[in-house]
């Protein structure tokens, strides 16, 4: 029987009008606040094994959130308490990454939930504060093109946004347009759409669909 992840939205279309834009001078509070509340909560940071997560349920999200907030200009005077913040959340994911913590090595190039995000984060944060690291995050990140070169790297699905090349692809596209230079080569991107293309025939011929490309993750089938 096939898989069920996803569920029934039960309610009715939302009838009314858009809704007003937010007040700014309430909203700065507010998020002030949240930012707080989650600084609290974050698990510790400074031991030697670093911190697990990734951008999507982890500690690195918090970083991304960091630094989103900080390019903002109604946070312009905590603008550097963010971003020492946020370095402090991705050199832990860093140290925990690097010190053989991933569980799943597949997942290296994952970019919303493995070691391409965090990756990513991290050179944004330190090309932020204009730290030297910022250099050898980037490297990392282009390294793990590699792992995304097999057209099964991944036996839940390699092609997605979660965990295969589409979030590879979508991390590289984040690091261009905020830093303002190309990541990846036109060769290294080219090869990784080819996969894709190639990956979405050969499940389609496969599974005998009625369509050039099709593709799968986690049993759920879906057209791209």
């Amino acid at each position: 029987m096939e898989s069920q992840r996803c569920f029934t939205n039960r309610f009715d279309d939302y009838p009314g009008s858009p809704a007003a834009a937010p007040d700014r001078d309430a909203a700065v509070p507010l998020v002030t606040a949240t930012i707080e509340r989650i600084l609290r909560e974050l698990p510790p940071l400074g031991g030697p094994r670093g911190c697990p997560g990734g951008l999507y349920g982890g500690v690195a999200g918090v970083a991304y959130m960091l630094y989103h907030v900080a390019q903002c200009p109604l946070f312009a005077p905590s603008r550097d308490t963010y971003l020492r913040a946020a370095r402090r959340v991705v050199d832990a994911c860093l140290r925990y990454q690097e010190g053989g913590g991933e569980a799943d090595t597949d997942t290296r190039a994952a970019f919303l939930l493995g070691g391409a995000g965090v990756y990513a984060v991290a050179a944004l944060v330190y090309r932020a504060l204009g730290l030297p690291e910022f250099s050898r995050t980037l490297d990392k990140f282009r390294e793990l093109s590699e792992v995304c070169a097999p057209l099964s790297f991944l036996e839940c699905g390699s092609d997605e946004l979660f965990v295969g090349r589409a979030g590879y692809l979508c991390a590289a596209l984040v690091l261009k347009q905020r830093l303002g230079m190309e990541v990846l080569t036109s060769e290294q991107i080219k090869s990784i759409c080819l996969a894709i293309l190639e990956s979405g025939k050969q499940y389609a011929v496969k599974k005998r669909k009625p369509f050039p490309l099709m593709y799968s993750y986690y049993g759920t089938e879906y057209l791209g």
